[in-house]
């Protein structure tokens, strides 16, 4: 069986992804119009210590955010530079304060991931004009010196693209509509809902699927359990349920394992997400042996997501050459490929 999933998810959505899901919100873009030339300042400067770095997350409450920014913050701190981590708790107008607070102290980098990419963009503005740089990252505000962004949709649908080939391989003769998908979303911002946008795709890849329930707000462990708790009491025949982030996935795979979750064989279950950390690929690997049931996720960035944060912003700071433009890749995480990530 586990030979067939990777068969499945290494060939058949490869090609799915590429003809299946495209943005309907990208379509039009003209790419040209963003500069994608090399920055810099000329002289480069190899002593960084006492320079600083405001690093804007939009909830630190979400485990892979602070995996990443802690991470990238470690980092630095080997150069010698104050990384301070802003934490907005999904706030936009305090994250736009936390924006304009860093320029004020000449703070010699922000690194922005927005909350509402839609609201940032005059404080960019100002605080690029009073000397500070700017590195956007995971969305697209309109105003940066570079950025590292990801198509969030496309994030979206690669959940549902992994959870359409574990269905076809653990349930191959489901009737239409027998298979039923319970929806853990999180829309509030623009970016996070076309994620959610992506993940209700799976209705589009399979008719074997039928979304019984769609609960939103959640993205950390307890908020997911809680709202297993409440889903299985109305739909305990669910059998997939995809994942704002991986926090919100961890929590449902914690319920699910525990004694009297009413889920009776966890083979037959399955948990898709996002937003990969230490602690969601070692339950993505455990589940090839069913001791988990998070059997998929989606990684955005290189293979070192916080080097590649720390290299760019480094180069920002230090006067070296960039891009301003750094597309961060999408990769779907199995328990077949998930050892290249740990």
């Amino acid at each position: 069986m586990k030979k067939c999933i990777a068969l499945l998810l290494a060939v058949g959505l490869i090609a799915t992804s590429v003809i299946g899901c495209s943005n309907p919100a990208a379509e039009g873009e003209d790419s040209s119009s963003k500069d994608q030339t090399v920055a810099s300042e000329g002289e480069v400067k190899e002593d960084l210590s006492g320079m600083t770095i405001g690093y804007l997350m939009p909830d630190t409450s979400e485990s892979f955010l602070s995996w990443l920014s802690n991470g990238v913050k470690e980092k630095f701190a080997e150069d010698g530079v104050t990384v301070d981590i802003a934490d907005a708790a999904g706030d936009s107008a305090k994250q736009i304060g936390q924006i304009e607070n860093f320029a004020a102290s000449k703070t010699d980098l922000i690194i922005v991931m927005a909350v509402d990419p839609t609201s940032v963009g005059d404080a960019i503005t100002r605080a690029q004009a009073q000397g500070t740089k700017v590195l956007v990252a995971g969305s697209d505000t309109g105003v940066y010196d570079a950025s590292m962004m990801t198509d969030q949709y496309d994030d979206g649908c690669q959940m549902a693209e992994m959870a359409v080939a574990w269905i076809d391989e653990v349930y191959p003769d489901a009737k239409a509509g027998t298979i039923e998908v319970a929806l853990l979303e999180s829309r509030d911002t623009p970016e996070a809902s076309l994620r959610c946008d992506g993940m209700n795709t799976i209705t589009d890849l399979s008719d074997k699927v039928k979304i019984v329930q769609t609960v939103g707000g959640i993205k950390d462990n307890a908020s997911a359990q809680s709202a297993m708790e409440n889903i299985m009491q109305v739909n305990p025949d669910i059998k997939v349920v995809l994942c704002y982030n991986s926090g919100g996935g961890m929590g449902v795979n914690e319920f699910v394992m525990r004694a009297g979750s009413g889920v009776s064989d966890p083979s037959k279950f399955a948990v898709f997400a996002s937003d990969t950390d230490e602690a969601s690929l070692a339950l993505v690997a455990d589940s090839a042996d069913d001791k988990a049931v998070l059997r998929g996720i989606v990684k955005f960035g290189s293979d070192d997501l916080i080097g590649d944060t720390y290299n760019l912003a480094k180069k920002m700071i230090s006067g070296a050459e960039y891009e301003v433009m750094n597309p961060d890749p999408l990769t779907k995480v199995t328990p077949e490929n998930v050892a290249d990530f740990q």
